[in-house]
């Protein structure tokens, strides 16, 4: 069974763009696509099982309709790409997590909406949502995104070793050769000791394939509020790297915790420059 791409759709620009760089990843790998739309009746425990059933036949027609329309426009558009679609009832993070099983899917795509943060807009709240509980890695593309290019990588790192099962997850799945910046924020004077961070260098070269492993750290300075030196840090890193995709682990204790704190949603998301990738390899 052919390799594929699942993208979750809620019809909106954002989850457009969000098809737009799945496209360009599936003809670069030879993968098909699957779009989903999830939807939801919202039925009244007061009301007729002959209006509940009423105020669900409209959802699955509207839902139905609206899938047509975007199959017109992704024939228009992507004629020669092998994209399938489906509508289903349900919650989307249980619906994802029942698609996974026994699937060739290799990556979740979905877009997020950068000004109104993660958490607070419909599509946001749903990516952030199946970031948390996907056992595979999910793509985020932030809707100003408008190009794609996937020559280097940037892994943020504490150098842990979900760092390196992350990598290992990225690598085969695309089985593609990168240049790799490891890029790494110190609080304070809590710097790593030089001779670790050429070892973690070093191994990474000897156990990946990849083209070179650069390494970059950043302090962050005015902490008045954290979520401002950080994302400031991770736009810097992205711009002065040249940074293609972001690679972000998602522990306990990873920066992926601290970015999607309560206080960062809105700032992460505004900040978010190019796709990124997360995945929870340690539940």
């Amino acid at each position: 069974m052919k390799n594929a791409l699942l993208v979750p759709t809620d019809f909106s620009e954002n989850a457009w763009t969000a098809l737009n760089y799945a496209v360009h990843l599936a003809e670069r790998f030879q993968w098909n696509i699957q779009v989903l739309h999830v939807y939801q009746s919202f039925g009244n425990i007061l009301a007729s099982a002959e209006f509940n059933d009423a105020v669900s036949l409209h959802s699955h027609d509207e839902a139905e309709k609206q899938m047509a329309d975007l199959n017109e426009k992704i024939k228009k558009h992507f004629p020669d790409t092998s994209i399938s679609t489906a509508c289903m009832a349900g919650s989307l993070n249980d619906v994802i997590q029942e698609m996974l099983l026994n699937s060739p899917i290799q990556f979740i795509v979905m877009g997020t909406k950068g000004a109104s943060g993660l958490k607070h807009v419909a599509l946001g709240s749903n990516t952030y949502e199946v970031i948390q509980h996907s056992p595979i890695g999910v793509l985020a593309v932030p809707d100003t995104y408008q190009q794609f290019k996937l020559q280097k990588l940037g892994l943020l790192t504490n150098f842990k070793p979900a760092e390196l099962e992350l990598l290992s997850e990225f690598t085969q799945r695309t089985s593609t050769s990168f240049d790799l910046a490891l890029l790494h924020v110190s609080e304070g004077d809590a710097f790593p000791n030089q001779e670790d961070v050429l070892f973690w260098q070093d191994q990474i070269l000897k156990t990946f394939k990849l083209n070179q492993v650069t390494y970059h750290s950043k302090e962050m300075v005015n902490r008045l509020d954290v979520s401002e030196p950080i994302t400031k840090c991770v736009d810097q890193f992205v711009d002065e790297e040249e940074i293609d995709l972001l690679l972000v682990s998602f522990t306990r204790k990873s920066f992926f915790r601290r970015l999607f704190s309560r206080s960062l949603p809105k700032a992460l998301a505004h900040h978010m420059k190019v796709p990124t990738y997360f995945s929870a390899l340690e539940k």
